[in-house]
């Protein structure tokens, strides 16, 4: 998983956000290794100097950006704790294996340990959901690790064709977070995420279509309320239960 320009702005203003809602924790998961693809100079102009000047890097740098096919951004990557420790931040990374050092093993297809349960003020899926075949597991997972006055962000997609096991719609997010004490604050779509994002507004539950090939939803939900995570029913169904026109 990567975070680009576009989604490390975001994080900061999640996290100024979590800060006001008086979160408990100030510890920050991401699902799977966050690789920094932004250059030091765009990470300096999102969170200012003294962090950018705090920022240590990975030595394995040149194998991260092959694998990213990234490059022509920088020349060298950031290291994610390095970045969120000079934010005054803590960031545990939970994988399936261990692929930058330090995870915290788990398969989110299985129920998380209770230990992780309320644990975080924000989790990052920068794509990690879609690759999960228990979709509907790995979510309460995603959630259960949420604290009262955290959120979750999603980076997920919505076309993109044997990417994963699964592309989801924004349907998705509303019904399953609203169903579940959360408010979603944020759900854009993002074209050619890696290279060029463009976002354009989508409608929450009505059917649409004419979006580019490739697109990510990008999705904020804060946890306003703790609820026992429930399986939610589709909007339209809920709505008209009796399938009337």
């Amino acid at each position: 998983m990567s975070l680009i320009p576009l989604t490390l702005d975001l994080i900061g203003t999640i996290l100024k956000n979590v800060e006001k809602a008086d979160c408990p924790s100030r510890k920050v998961a991401s699902l799977g290794y966050p690789d920094i693809l932004a250059h030091e100079d765009q990470i300096r102009a999102i969170f200012g100097d003294s962090v950018a000047d705090s920022l240590e890097f990975r030595t394995d740098s040149a194998e991260i950006l092959r694998w990213h096919n990234a490059g022509h951004k920088t020349n060298r990557v950031v290291d994610a704790a390095s970045l969120f420790r000079a934010l005054g931040w803590t960031l545990e990374v939970l994988d399936i294996v261990t692929a930058r050092g330090g995870e915290i093993i788990h398969d989110l297809n299985l129920p998380i340990p209770a230990e992780l349960t309320g644990r975080y003020a924000l989790v990052i899926d920068a794509g990690t959901l879609e690759h999960c075949f228990n979709i509907g597991q790995a979510a309460q997972n995603i959630a259960a690790m949420v604290a009262l006055g955290g959120a979750v962000m999603h980076g997920n997609p919505l076309n993109m064709f044997n990417h994963g096991f699964y592309n989801l719609n924004p349907t998705w997010y509303h019904d399953f977070y609203g169903e579940n004490g959360f408010v979603i604050e944020y759900l854009n779509l993002v074209s050619n995420a890696v290279d060029a994002p463009q976002l354009a507004g989508v409608p929450p539950y009505q059917r649409f279509g004419g979006v580019p090939d490739n697109c990510t939803l990008l999705v904020v939900a804060r946890r306003a309320e703790l609820r026992a995570i429930s399986w939610p029913v589709q909007r339209k169904y809920r709505d008209n239960p009796n399938l009337h026109g």
